[in-house]
């Protein structure tokens, strides 16, 4: 129900965006014509020029300006100079003169600050065919030998190796026109013009990638070197030439920090959770997406539009987004057009798609009702299948193309059948993206489409997707530069009841035939339960369609105020809109052992349509003003301050109507007027901040940066809805120190930095929670007065007027380090969490009535770690080799809730020695997890199965009451007979408190007292695991090598530290139900004893898992830690093994780059945990989709 009071603030948004946005959609479908600054960021000094047709000596006079060198020439060497066009943004010197000497009669040489200008020498002509040795040497810029370097003539099979001295030699080779590339690891790859040279020495530059290493951070771009904040980075490198269908789940393993689970398959809903250093609150812990500057979704962006990702991990990083950013923030940057040039880039996969696992059940109907007879028997009850059913299923076995009398094959009829097999499929999956990008001096577009067909591995789940994106810049003139980022998509989705298709897995058996002829099986044994589910009829017992469509577009123009200032304005609009609509489609069941229908189809009047839509809008509006500069002595100073405002509505509409005129006509305007349903949802809210930054260097070597946000959000009421979030940071490069070089010489890099800063918090990323908890909420009622209904207003939940922000404040310390020739890269860093004032909803007593309790501030969470990521590359040979690593540890513990967890002895009124626990009143609880003061968010909390020492009794012949079975299962006479007599001694054991074969007996597990009352199984007997189901470990590692135009890539991901409490019925319960199947992991390893025959062969006493039980098994269902089961895992996310076709064979087809390739997703899980898959979580959901693809990828 939307609220009717609404504040100040979210009007004021509303209003002035009413008319914004008017003009907006106007401007957005003009698409404005703009120009990306393209910054090439130099190693030292760095020059900008944009010149025209000008006289050389002028570009002499700006570089001289710029840079302090000179110029040294006679004039008359320049009257045969060509008029200079070039424009380039800082770059080094050295590039800047190459480009202004591009094709002119002259050269130049560098003498200290002064530039030598001379005339090109005339060459004495070789004749093509004359070819010579050729001798060189590899050195670094100190003189040092460089032994190991590849040295290759460009466009040839000569290549050679430097020796132990630095020294190659290249055999008849033709030196007039040819290129010498020179690769070391380390260095900067060189190209050399060889232009009649017979001997050379190559000088190569160290690289050193962090000096130049452009980040992407909150509402601006800074050196890798400079920053001092936790931020994480991924290439778009690390997910190109990937069959992945969306961008969350290409992210495992990728990142420290960063913890990845893809929770469904399910074309459409196979996005992963992502958590950013931990759960940090109680309520939604999703990280905040940012698409080029605007907030977004981050599986609605296209992988291969991808050009960089950036993971803002501490407050340093992440306080430029104040309440949005306090679990995160991931920024992504699309790709960019490039000026004077065009490319043409087609990529493409043909995947096959499978289940990466699939549950296993009892398949054989035979076995199936003998397993189910023998839970019968269990229990003393009589068993349910009779023999001669279990024998005509043998017979049938035994010749299964024979035909019964209606005809149908005995294999159909007296069915085996294996439904995960029957409703999971092999199916080929297709991606095709296309991109044309280019421009000219002042413009620069990428237009880009992908088509994406999912068919998923289920029927009626599949996934079709269209997208366009369009970016284009321009700059209009010296100081304005315009443009857009416009995209938009269409999805449309399968109807297939997958939800209670995976229920009823574990609700039928294999004696329900799936289909034949196009009939649904019924089940054939007349013991069987009809209630025992045909789940192919209930993936196709609903048709219709479910599209959705997106747009999102932003407009932007740049102003260049003066040298170093610039002014920035944003505007977007994004919107979705979901159209679903489907209804009934009628199926009868079959008997196909007589061919009669036993379960008519229903007719159109019983059959209902119904009609969804969903739709979201959101506004912003940033304003932002940037300067920099650099003082003289090294100071280097940048500012920015900037003004945001959001705004975001959803609507949704829901009807429903029962009765058709017939099953071809679904409209629900003509559908019957019975069991009516109409239903909706509408709600909005709006947010206004101010923010601002401080970069300060010294001689690159001493860093700081403050943040400053303030916030308002109109879910808070006016007097508590501002706060302000600083941070501040501080780094020190220890390798620009001077009196430290001498003990740092391994070291091309080493940096210690710190932050420290506050986040808040106002829902996270789920913008339909919490908008008007502090208003007082009501709903129509009626009530009788004088024997006539009444309107009213009855209150269904109370306000909180002094409702606040969560509060997150982080402190981060972390050390870079770059050695071995830059080799080798690491970076740790150990950071602490602590969230206050989280919102929560306590309860509330039964005498208010059915109200819900006002949300109030009352939590704490406290979260910290560790994350480490490694690098090394080398080359061996000829062989390019890398191998990466990153490792996390992150623990969370609730330091307030509703009051410590106080348990233990006490004495009661009377004097009496009684065991108290506070916990009903201090946790809440979601079945077996618990949320209390001094745990772990969820942390379990179960009963521990009984651990005796195998002894029975003392000395004395009475019964050792530390004795009995070592293990908690009652396996042996002994076993049950120690039981009997301890009960005899007073002792009692939950929850059954009996022996016999309905309560405890040979099988069963008892249960340990804890507390010592007595009492065996009992809720105070019930202890704190210190896990829950979210890992304390993250970690991934990649390698990747290079050969001769072949390469190889993989990557593996995974977690630790967390366990599943997984005790569903059908799967690893002993408990047998009628029409449920029975979980092939316990079918084949439970306990059996028949105490009437001790010698039957049949026996398994020291089987895993308790006796089977039909319909009930209060004994062994206790909640318990035999059924918590470690869930750690590794996985191989990526296997990548391709073909870079060399350039010499593509020139011919006007082709740059071509790249054929093979590639695999999820192709192997290593863990112990015996449920489906540990990635997706404890219940069984739809699997996570193996692939392996066939990819290319061509750029012309």
């Amino acid at each position: 129900m939307r609220s009717t009071q609404y504040n100040g603030m979210l009007h004021a948004i509303k209003s002035r965006y009413s008319t914004t946005l008017r003009v907006a959609k106007l401007t957005t479908f003009l698409l404005v014509f703009i120009s990306l600054q393209v910054v090439a960021l130099g190693y030292s000094q760095t020059l900008t020029l944009h010149k025209s047709n000008a006289p050389i000596t002028e570009i002499f006079k700006s570089i001289t300006q710029q840079t302090g060198y000179n110029f040294m020439y006679r004039d008359e060497m320049l009257s045969k100079a060509q008029r200079v066009t070039i424009s380039v943004t800082n770059v080094d010197l050295r590039s800047a003169l190459d480009a202004c000497f591009q094709g002119q009669p002259l050269t130049y040489s560098i003498v200290e600050k002064v530039i030598v200008v001379d005339a090109k020498k005339e060459k004495a002509h070789l004749d093509v065919t004359q070819t010579v040795d050729l001798k060189g040497q590899v050195v670094n810029e100190k003189g040092e030998l460089l032994p190991g370097a590849s040295v290759v003539l460009k466009g040839t099979t000569k290549r050679a190796m430097t020796d132990a001295n630095g020294a190659f030699l290249l055999k008849d080779i033709n030196p007039e026109n040819g290129v010498l590339v020179v690769d070391y690891i380390g260095f900067e790859r060189q190209e050399i013009n060889l232009q009649g040279r017979t001997s050379v020495v190559v000088t190569l530059k160290q690289k050193n990638a962090d000096l130049t290493d452009v980040v992407v951070v909150g509402y601006a771009t800074q050196k890798r070197v400079n920053l001092t904040g936790a931020v994480a980075t991924v290439t778009s490198k690390s997910i190109e030439n990937r069959p992945v269908t969306n961008v969350s789940s290409a992210l495992a393993g990728l990142s420290p920090g960063l913890q990845v689970r893809q929770s469904s398959g399910k074309p459409g809903s196979d996005g992963a959770t992502i958590r950013v250093r931990g759960t940090g609150t109680l309520n939604n812990s999703d990280p905040l997406v940012v698409i080029d500057g605007i907030i977004g979704s981050m599986d609605a962006v296209n992988p291969t539009d991808i050009e960089s990702i950036s993971v803002l991990k501490d407050a340093a990083s992440s306080s430029i987004y104040g309440t949005l950013a306090a679990n995160g923030v991931i920024l992504i940057t699309t790709k960019k057009g490039s000026r004077n040039r065009t490319t043409v880039t087609y990529s493409g996969t043909m995947s096959t798609v499978q289940p990466s696992n699939m549950p296993e059940f009892v398949n054989d109907y035979v076995r199936y009702m003998k397993l189910y007879n023998e839970s019968a028997r269990n229990l003393g009850q009589a068993e349910l299948f009779k023999q001669s059913t279990i024998d005509t299923w043998i017979n049938a076995d035994q010749h299964p193309n024979d035909l019964n009398a209606v005809g149908i094959p005995n294999s159909v009829v007296y069915s085996n059948t294996d439904w995960s097999k029957t409703i999971f499929k092999h199916n080929i999956l297709q991606q095709h993206n296309l991109s044309v990008a280019g421009g000219g001096e002042k413009s620069t577009y990428l237009l880009s489409a992908g088509y994406l067909n999912n068919p998923g591995t289920m029927d009626h789940t599949e996934a079709k997707r269209y997208q366009i994106r369009l970016n284009v810049d321009s700059k209009i003139n010296k100081f304005i530069t315009v443009g857009t980022q416009t995209f938009a998509s269409q999805e449309s989705f399968g109807l297939g009841n997958t939800d209670n298709a995976f229920n009823y897995l574990r609700q039928t058996t294999p004696g329900v035939p799936a289909i034949y002829d196009g009939k649904y099986g019924f089940p054939t044994a007349l013991e069987e339960s009809q209630t025992a589910n045909n789940i192919l009829l209930y993936l196709n017992n609903v048709a219709g369609k479910n599209v959705q469509n997106r747009f999102n577009s932003t407009v932007y123009a740049t102003i260049s105020i003066l040298k170093g200032l610039t002014f920035e304005t944003k505007f977007n609009y994004q919107t979705r809109f979901q159209d679903k609509q489907y209804h009934d489609v009628p199926f009868a069941k079959w008997d196909l052992s007589t061919n009669v229908a036993k379960s008519p189809a229903a007719t159109p009047d019983q059959l209902t349509t119904s009609v969804e839509h969903n739709k979201d809008f959101t506004t912003t509006f940033d304003n932002v003003l940037r300067y920099s500069t650099t003082f003289k002595g090294g100071h280097d100073f940048s500012a920015l301050v900037g003004y945001n405002q959001n705004y975001y509505y959803y609507n949704r509409d829901f009807a429903s109507r029962k009765g058709l005129i017939s099953q071809d006509v679904t409209n629900i305007n003509v559908a019957g007027n019975t069991n009516n349903v109409f239903d909706g949802t509408e709600y909005d809210n709006a947010l206004r901040s101010w923010f601002g930054r401080v970069n300060y260097a010294y001689r690159n070597k001493y860093l700081f940066e403050a943040n400053l946000r303030y916030d308002g959000s109109s879910r808070f009421a006016p007097a508590s809805r501002w706060g302000y979030y600083p941070s501040f940071s501080a780094g020190w490069r220890l390798t620009e120190e001077n009196f430290l070089k001498e003990y740092l010489k391994g070291f091309q890099q080493l940096k210690l930095r710190g932050s420290w800063g506050k986040l808040g918090n106002n829902g996270g990323g789920d913008r339909s929670k919490g908008n008007y908890d502090w208003q007082t909420l009501y709903n129509q009622v009626y009530y009788s007065f004088n024997n006539t209904a009444v309107n009213a207003l009855a209150v269904t939940k109370f306000g909180n007027p002094f409702l606040l922000w969560e509060a997150t404040a982080i402190a981060d310390v972390g050390v870079d380090a770059t050695f071995l020739n830059n080799a080798v890269n690491v970076s740790v860093d150990y950071y602490s969490k602590t969230t206050n004032g989280i919102i929560t909803t306590p309860p509330i007593p039964l005498t208010v009535g059915n109200a819900t309790a006002p949300t109030v501030n009352t939590a704490t969470v406290n979260n910290k770690g560790i994350e480490v990521i490694a690098s090394y590359n080398h080359k061996f040979g000829e062989v390019d080799f890398t191998i990466g690593g990153n490792f996390a540890y992150n623990k969370n513990v609730i330091t307030q809730y509703r009051g410590a967890f106080q348990e233990g002895w006490t004495t009661d009124a009377n004097g009496n020695k009684v065991w108290s626990s506070n916990i009903g009143k201090v946790a809440s609880s979601s079945s077996n997890n618990y949320r209390v003061e001094g745990h772990q968010i969820d942390e379990y909390y179960l009963n521990k199965l009984y651990s005796g020492d195998g002894s029975y009794y003392k000395a004395d012949g009475s019964v050792n009451i530390n004795g009995g079975p070592k293990d908690g299962m009652i396996r042996t006479p002994k076993d049950l007979q120690w039981v009997k007599d301890m009960m005899s001694a007073g002792y009692t054991f939950l929850p059954t408190q009996g022996v016999d074969k309905g309560k405890i007996w040979y099988g069963d597990f008892i249960y340990a007292d804890t507390n010592g009352d007595g009492i065996y199984g009992n809720n105070y007997d019930r202890t704190f695991s210190g896990t829950s189901a979210t890992p304390k470990y993250n970690y991934g590692f990649n390698l990747s090598a290079f050969w001769k135009g072949f390469y190889v890539n993989m990557i593996w991901a995974g977690s630790a530290g967390f366990q599943y409490y997984y005790n569903d019925r059908g799967y690893l319960s002993s408990v047998t139900s009628a029409g449920n199947a029975i979980g092939l992991t316990v079918a084949n390893d439970h306990y059996y004893y028949n105490d009437a025959n001790p010698a039957d062969p049949a026996n398994n006493i020291n089987a895993t898992y308790p006796r089977l039980k039909l319909n009930t098994d209060a004994q062994n269902s206790l909640a318990n830690y035999f059924y918590l089961y470690n869930a750690s895992y590794l996985k191989l996310k990526n296997l990548q093994i391709g073909y870079q076709i060399p350039e010499s064979l593509l020139k011919r087809a006007s082709i740059s780059k071509a790249i054929i390739y093979v590639s695999g997703e999820n192709l192997l899980t290593i863990t112990k945990y015996p449920g489906l898959d540990p990635e997706i979580g404890a219940s069984v959901g739809y699997p996570t989709m193996k692939q392996y693809a066939l990819g290319l990828n061509v750029t012309f």
